[in-house]
């Protein structure tokens, strides 16, 4: 019985840890986007995708962003500037 509660904790801190390290995001396995310095219409903000390997291309369509177009492996999408503000520097938007 103890083998297995330690084996749980193990495991539950292996996956806190990966997420407070953004392990995954970082080794490519769930797509992530980026602000661009480009300007936008709208008074919005272009954004960069990438698609991850585990989870495909983000979704934006539910923040209020608009798909307009994909050039290689990008997608390119036009979000409210609200958004963009919203996420910290280092946070990269996942969806």
């Amino acid at each position: 019985m103890s083998r297995i509660v330690l084996a749980a904790a193990m495991i539950a801190s292996i996956l806190a840890f990966a997420k407070h390290e953004q392990a995954l995001d970082r080794t490519g396995m769930f797509g992530s986007c980026s602000a661009l310095s480009a300007p936008a219409p709208e008074g919005g903000r272009w954004l960069e995708c990438r698609p991850g390997k585990l989870s495909g291309y983000p979704d934006l369509s539910q923040d209020s962003c608009t798909r307009r177009g994909m050039r290689g492996e990008a997608r390119y999408w036009i979000c409210p500037t609200a958004l963009v503000a919203a996420r910290s520097p280092d946070e990269q938007p996942t969806r």
